[in-house]
């Protein structure tokens, strides 16, 4: 993910406007949802495990494991998840994405996603870019969370029909950002959505997605993401404050560019959870287990298990704006 630097002062300057305060200009109180306290530790427990296989990126062989592990602890859920895996035309490299489907009342799709790959940290001509780099918050904390979502969410009702994504490819081919060069799972997700929904009109329709990215760091802020929707920061604000935790969210306001974009340009209503702006450990070294908190982790869980309900209320069923 990356955001540009020119506007992150601009972004800055603006937290006066940020969604904690003109998104609420029309105040919106949600129920806390009561969950389990040990979704942190378990999220935590499964990035133990990926930090263990080591660097993640993609088409190396940390990433066969890592890929491994995701579908093992989902088939372990009594799930049925399923691999998308293509060679890019451009860069000649092979990605996969894992998803599994969690049906709901509606077949209208809520989707939730990560990306599974981690930066890669060798081959770069700057030495400070060749290093061991094993992913704790960057992608580890996405992938934990989400399994845990999964375990959640497959034991309880719901009205909408969830999809979870481990994207692949979110990271820059190269050490610079460059969008051509990256979010490939995503692009490809949305693009296979996208023809499914020509070739077939009666395909459930996509009605809104979540991104899980980076949250699981010890000082935890999330930000709010410009580039994000309207309407779901306000709802994720919402939740946040239903929780009493909305110290963690929307200190800094910037955009971000992240897996969310191809979803927006596709008009899919879409949001950012990640805390990029402050996080010093961001394609370092100090990425590690050290460095991230079961705590964060299950306040981010907490957020969004009390922010589904509103999705589902908003957005399924609904004539699509």
């Amino acid at each position: 993910m990356s955001v540009p630097r020119a506007l992150i002062t601009l972004g800055l300057c603006l937290l006066a406007f940020s969604c904690s305060t003109c998104d609420q200009a029309d105040p919106l109180t949600l129920q806390p949802v009561k969950t389990s306290k040990r979704i942190g530790s378990q999220a935590y427990e499964h990035i133990r495990a990926l930090c263990k296989i080591g660097p993640r990126p993609t088409a190396s062989f940390g990433w066969s494991q890592g890929l491994g592990y995701i579908t093992q602890q989902l088939l372990a859920l009594g799930l049925s998840p399923k691999k998308d895996t293509w060679i890019d035309k451009v860069e000649q490299i092979e990605f996969t994405n894992i998803r599994v489907r969690i049906p709901g009342d509606s077949k209208e799709l809520i989707v939730i996603g990560c990306h599974h790959d981690t930066k890669n940290c060798t081959g770069h001509t700057d030495p400070a870019h060749k290093f061991v780099f094993v992913g704790a918050n960057d992608s580890g904390s996405g992938v934990g969370l989400l399994l845990e979502l999964a375990r959640i969410l497959k034991s309880r009702k719901n009205a909408a029909t969830y999809e979870l994504v481990f994207f692949d490819g979110e990271e820059c081919v190269g050490w610079d950002w460059d969008e051509s060069r990256a979010l490939f799972g995503s692009k490809r997700y949305v693009r296979k959505h996208q023809q499914q929904l020509a070739d077939d009109p009666n395909t459930p329709g996509i009605r809104a997605f979540v991104l899980l990215d980076m949250v699981g760091d010890k000082d935890l802020q999330i930000d709010n993401d410009t580039n994000s929707d309207k309407e779901l920061r306000q709802i994720f604000y919402a939740a946040a404050q239903a929780m009493g935790h909305e110290r963690f969210f929307y200190k800094a306001s910037l955009p971000v560019s992240d897996d969310h974009l191809p979803f927006i340009e596709a008009k899919i209503r879409s949001i950012d959870l990640i805390d990029l702006d402050d996080n010093e450990h961001w394609h370092k070294p100090s990425d590690t287990l050290e460095n991230i908190s079961a705590d964060s982790l299950q306040v981010v869980a907490e957020v969004v298990l009390t922010a589904l309900p509103e999705l589902e209320r908003r957005f399924i069923g609904k004539k699509k704006d």
